[in-house]
């Protein structure tokens, strides 16, 4: 993914996208993990705030000696992730994650070979994972130029109050809108979610 290119091409095409872009800069690209680490993070960050998610993330790991592979959370006892913060729910994922990775581990390890539409079939197969996580995942992981996950409630937001006066939005609506981004809809989405903290 090239930043620098897309972002041209988008404040070209679209004056508002460019008035955002000039105000907040070149953005960094986020750092990919490994596959699985990465769903660990997300499943473990669903629903909570980003520094409760930070905290329970650093005591999940601790509880497994930072040993992120799947047979090393298959062999942890579910009441070890649970004592470190995980809800029973969130356990039950992560443990369905592990049991994806470990028995189809050349699928789910080679997802960057596999177009948008196959990655999101395979990772929504797994309990706990739906369309909105693996999207985060192609997004943040894969670097996939051309995402639009358009159930993120800030990607909403953002769009709503810079192109529609803050007012709610159908998706096919926000969908419709986002087609002026393609190719680089991912990296809209980069600057609508920082346009909320600009």
């Amino acid at each position: 993914m090239n930043i620098e290119k897309s972002a041209k091409h988008l404040a070209e095409i679209d004056p508002k996208m460019g008035e955002l872009i000039e105000k907040i800069g070149i953005i960094e690209l986020p750092v990919p993990q490994g596959n699985f680490e990465n769903l660990v993070d997300s499943i473990i960050s669903q629903q909570v705030s980003v520094q409760a998610a930070s905290s329970i993330r650093q005591r999940v790991f601790e509880a497994i000696d930072f040993d992120i592979r799947p047979e090393r959370l298959l062999n942890t006892p579910l009441d070890t992730l649970r004592s470190a913060g995980l809800s029973r729910q969130k356990t039950t994922y992560i443990a369905a994650l592990a049991e994806a990775f470990f028995h189809n581990s050349i699928a789910y390890n080679n997802l960057h070979k596999l177009p948008n539409e196959e990655v999101v079939k395979l990772l929504t197969e797994i309990k706990g994972v739906g369309v909105w996580t693996a999207q985060m995942f192609m997004m943040f992981n894969l670097l996939r130029e051309d995402v639009f996950p358009v159930g993120d409630l800030g990607v909403r937001r953002a769009i709503e109050k810079h192109y529609f006066d803050g007012e709610k939005q159908e998706h096919e609506i926000l969908i419709k809108k986002a087609e002026i981004w393609m190719p680089y809809r991912t990296v809209a989405s980069f600057y609508l979610w920082r346009s909320l903290k600009a």
